[in-house]
This record gives structure tokens, sequence and C-alpha cells, in this order.
């Protein structure tokens, strides 16, 4: 039977195909969705031998995890990634053959865990998560997960209100991104540019955004990129980023200004020929709408509003949720008497 295929040689649609691989673990295990035990017993087998024959398996699950995640099926990665989570840790931790294998599937399964959390709201849970994540890549010593644990960790904390964590976990990334790929030093460059945006810092912010841009290439990928740079990087990130850049130093003065640069580049991603991971594709129209209220552009913001709600309501995000009422509010001062903003209460705050 070929990989993608059920019985009889019939082709399996997509999701399921992934959602069965991405299973495979909790079936060889006997795993269950809340991860306590080991369900398993192999009568003259060693564990070591049970760790080389299991964490293959569990690579093609993150694997698949990765791409579910990038199709809205937070509650199917939660589930799984959670089964067999405590497993890797324990493996990542205690020295082995194939320790630092572990520790490269341990952090992956934080990352995509703690991205989850995020989409629940539960910031600190996905800060936390990160900072795991970090400490696991350590021990993979795999230099270029580090960088990209390093950055999601920035991510987290700029969630959490902690912009000196956030600053301190770019800047160390940027330390080590020297003899990486053009897509990590984007990354890297870009976190920076909204760290000192965060901070009002414009000159800073610009310039690492103007060095990040150098590295933004559309087919930035190989053979090689490791999944967990390939299933979410790319440059729709980086036009994300120069809205998320331009918006934050709005807040600290020439909103108008900003808030059309951040329109301009978002909206280079109109008709993007590459697929975008819908929570992100989300997370655009949703940042599209904040820069249309700074404009005072009533219409698009109501367009951008009845499509984020809608895509809100089928991704379960509640992240995506709070992005929509945040806007809203910040609707209602801008128009306030007006009834189109008024009536789309309803829409934004019912979950």
């Amino acid at each position: 039977m070929k990989e993608g295929e059920g019985e009889g040689g019939r082709r399996l649609p997509r999701r399921q195909a992934l959602l069965l691989l991405a299973g495979m673990p909790q079936v060889l295990l006997g795993l269950g969705s809340g991860g306590g035990g080991w369900g398993w017993e192999w009568e003259g087998m060693k564990e070591g031998r049970v760790r080389e024959e299991v964490l293959p398996v569990v690579a093609g699950s993150i694997t698949a995890c990765w791409h579910l995640l990038n199709e809205g099926e937070l509650e199917a990665v939660e589930r799984t990634v959670g089964s067999y989570l405590p497993l890797l840790r324990r493996w990542a931790y205690e020295p082995s053959g194939v320790q630092r294998e572990a520790a490269y599937l341990a952090a992956q399964a934080c990352l995509l865990y703690s991205l989850v959390e995020h989409h629940r709201l539960r910031f600190q849970q996905r800060w936390r998560l990160t900072q795991e994540a970090v400490v696991l890549s350590r021990l993979s010593a795999h230099r270029l997960l580090l960088v990209e644990t390093l950055t999601e960790l920035g991510v987290a904390s700029y969630w959490c209100g902690l912009p000196a964590q956030m600053l301190e976990a770019y800047l160390e990334a940027e330390s080590l991104m020297e003899p990486l790929p053009a897509l990590s030093k984007n990354i890297v460059l870009r976190g920076l540019a909204r760290a000192y945006a965060q901070q009002g810092q414009e000159r800073e912010a610009l310039k690492m955004l103007s060095a990040a841009r150098l590295y933004a290439v559309e087919d930035s990928y190989t053979e090689e990129t490791p999944i967990f740079l390939a299933a979410q990087e790319g440059y729709h990130m980086h036009m994300l980023y120069a809205g998320f850049v331009h918006l934050e130093l709005g807040r600290y003065g020439r909103m108008l200004e900003h808030c059309r640069s951040a329109e301009q580049a978002l909206g280079e991603l109109d008709g993007w020929r590459r697929p975008v991971p819908v929570r992100l594709r989300l997370e655009i129209v949703n940042r599209r709408g904040e820069a249309a209220i700074g404009r005072g552009e009533l219409e698009e913001y109501v367009s951008y509003t009845v499509e984020g709600a809608e895509g809100a309501r089928r991704l379960g995000s509640g992240k995506r949720r709070q992005e929509l009422v945040s806007n809203w509010k910040r609707a209602l001062e801008r128009w306030p008497g007006e009834k189109r903003v008024r009536e789309l209460g309803e829409l934004v705050l019912s979950g």
C-alpha cells in the first residue's frame, strides 16, 4: 500500500491521511489523549530499542501535525501532541543514544502545543512551553531549531507583556544566525524590528525591517528546509511583520502614515499564489482591519471584520476573535455615531 492510500488502493483524503499519520504513535504505544500512560509492554525488548523504533514514527506524526495546524485542526494537534509530549520529555532529558533526536522532536512538540495555547488565549502557558522548547533545542544541538525556538520565545514574551525578555531572546538569536539560511535571518531581523517598534524606537525598528527585507525571498525553501520552518514561514510572514511594525509605531505618532505603510505591506499579499496557513491568513485580514481604522476607511474596516469573524468562527480561535474585538473597540472610538460599527458588535462578540 502506498503512502496516502487506503484498502484497495483508494487514495485517502488529505485530512484523513494526515490524521492517520499523526495518530500512529498513539496506536503504537497505546497512548490515550491524556498522555499519562505507556500502554505497551513488549517482552524481551529493551527500552532503548523501543526509543529507536518509536522516534521515527513520532517524527512522522509531528510533520503531519504541522500540516494539520496550517489547516486549522487545532483540537487534533492539541490532542495528538499532548498524548506523547510527556514521553518525549522523559526521553529528551535522559542520556541515551537517541537523546538528541528525542530533544529535537520534543522541542517541536512544545512549539506545536504552544501555538495551540496561543489560540486559546493562554499566553503564560505558551511562554512556558517556548521556554522549554529553547532548553530542548539546546539539548538537540540543532542550531536552526535553537534560533527558531528563541524567536518563538520572543513572540511569546511579546504577548505576555515582557518587552525586555522579548528583545533578549531575539538578540541571542541574532548572535547565532550568521551561518544560517536567508529564511532564518529574515525571521530574526523582522522579530527585532517588532521588538524595537513595541518600545517606540522607530529608527532601529525600520532599520531592522529593511535588513530583514533583504532576506525575504519568495522561493526560499529547499528539500533540506525543516518542517518547523517550511510549514509556516515564507514571504507572507515578512509582510505580516512589516504590518506589525508599522501598526506598533503608529501608536507612538504619525498614525495615518504608519497605517498606510501597514496596509501597503499587507496588501502585497493580495493574489498571493502560494498557500498561506488559515490562521495566518486570518491574522492578516484582522491587521488590515486595524490599519483601515487608522486610515479612516470605514468600508474597508467593515469588510475585513465580516471576513475575519467568519474565519475565526470556523477556526475556533480565541486569539483571532480577540483581535476582532480589539479592532471593534477602536472603531467605536473612531466612528462613535456610526450604526454599522455598533451593529458589528454582535458579530465580533459572538463566539
